[in-house]
């Protein structure tokens, strides 16, 4: 089985009911509604209530993208989520959505790969599909990141949201094909410039507890990350292009890195395309990490934006700094061979 025989089958996705406005962010942090609004532009944001976890949300919108692909549990066999909010820092939650979703046979791996997840995450289930060990992958991803920041110490926290959303990888017939090309890359100097840095092996007993000023993007690097994150794309979407061997008026749709509104606008405007060439879901929902990417997708499918047959360009990076692009064709259902 190869690279290119491989496509997206099913997607899926769940967000929480609760809805929290600008005036909600502003109450919270002392910032100014529409100074919430000129910083994220984001109106609104989806965050889990007290009693709901990450896993919640995954196990729902796997049940959602495996009803999409029109498969049945006995048929996966892989199972690979990726997070960096899980239910509890240890064990990684894989496990509990597995039996939760009834996959008894499947292997599970758990990656923390940041807002990067989704194309690391799939990247990792093609290489076990491959060699025709596995037929079927189920990608989870998402976060709950909410959940473990102060916001009377996180001004960011108005651009964060929580979600998870899936795919379930499936081999395609003789004659198709699905991923085409993929650039992933890193840069460890940013380490300590983005993250949840409130449990770990480096931080003493005393540091830890509730109210402590958790943080996600320091100030310092603020001004760092946005000129990055458009060279990154912008590398990684050519470096894409090449690689499969197409050129840039080929490509039907593209997701940058679904963060803040401003990132995705540079993102786009780097390689001269139109806003119309994506579709927006960081406004209502907020940014959940890797759980955001996946949402797109299902979201463009939805508005007709992304049809079957179209190239695809889907782009992330995250907290590390790592980051990646892979390019697909997304595929009708009729053309997988189960």
């Amino acid at each position: 089985m190869g690279y290119s025989s491989i496509g997206i089958q099913g997607i899926g996705y769940c967000v929480p009911e609760k809805i929290v406005t600008n005036k909600d962010i502003e109450e919270m942090t002392g910032l100014a509604e529409d100074k919430v609004l000129f910083y994220t532009g984001l109106k609104e944001r989806r965050w889990a209530a007290d009693h709901e976890a990450f896993s919640d949300f995954a196990v729902a919108a796997a049940k959602e993208a495996m009803e999409d692909a029109g498969v049945s549990p006995d048929e996966i066999k892989l199972v690979i989520v990726a997070t960096g909010s899980g239910d509890f820092f240890s064990p990684a939650p894989g496990c509990l959505i597995q039996h939760e979703l009834g996959l008894k046979e499947a292997l599970v791996l758990n990656l923390n790969q940041a807002c990067a997840a989704p194309n690391y995450a799939m990247a990792t289930a093609i290489r076990f599909m491959m060699d025709g060990s596995y037929n079927k992958a189920l990608v989870v991803c998402g976060d709950v990141t909410t959940r473990m920041l102060n916001p009377k110490a996180n001004l960011f926290v108005g651009a964060i949201g929580d979600a998870a959303s899936a795919v379930v990888l499936g081999k395609l017939k003789d004659g198709y094909q699905g991923f085409l090309s993929e650039y992933f890359d890193s840069d460890g100097q940013y380490f300590y410039g983005s993250g949840l840095f409130n449990r770990g092996s480096r931080v003493p007993r005393e540091s830890l507890g509730e109210g402590k000023d958790y943080f996600i993007t320091r100030d310092e690097i603020g001004g760092i990350i946005l000129p990055n994150v458009i060279k990154w794309f912008k590398t990684s979407f050519y470096k894409c292009l090449e690689r499969a061997n197409l050129k840039q008026e080929d490509i039907g749709f593209i997701s940058p890195h679904p963060a803040a509104m401003s990132q995705i606008t540079a993102q786009l405007q780097s390689i001269k395309e139109k806003m119309d060439k994506t579709h927006i879901v960081t406004d209502v929902y907020g940014h959940s990490g890797g759980g955001t990417a996946f949402i797109v997708l299902k979201e463009a499918l939805k508005a007709g934006k992304l049809k079957p047959g179209d190239y695809v360009f889907n782009f992330g990076n995250g907290a590390g700094f790592q980051w990646g692009g892979m390019l697909f064709r997304w595929c009708k259902k009729e053309e997988f061979a189960n």
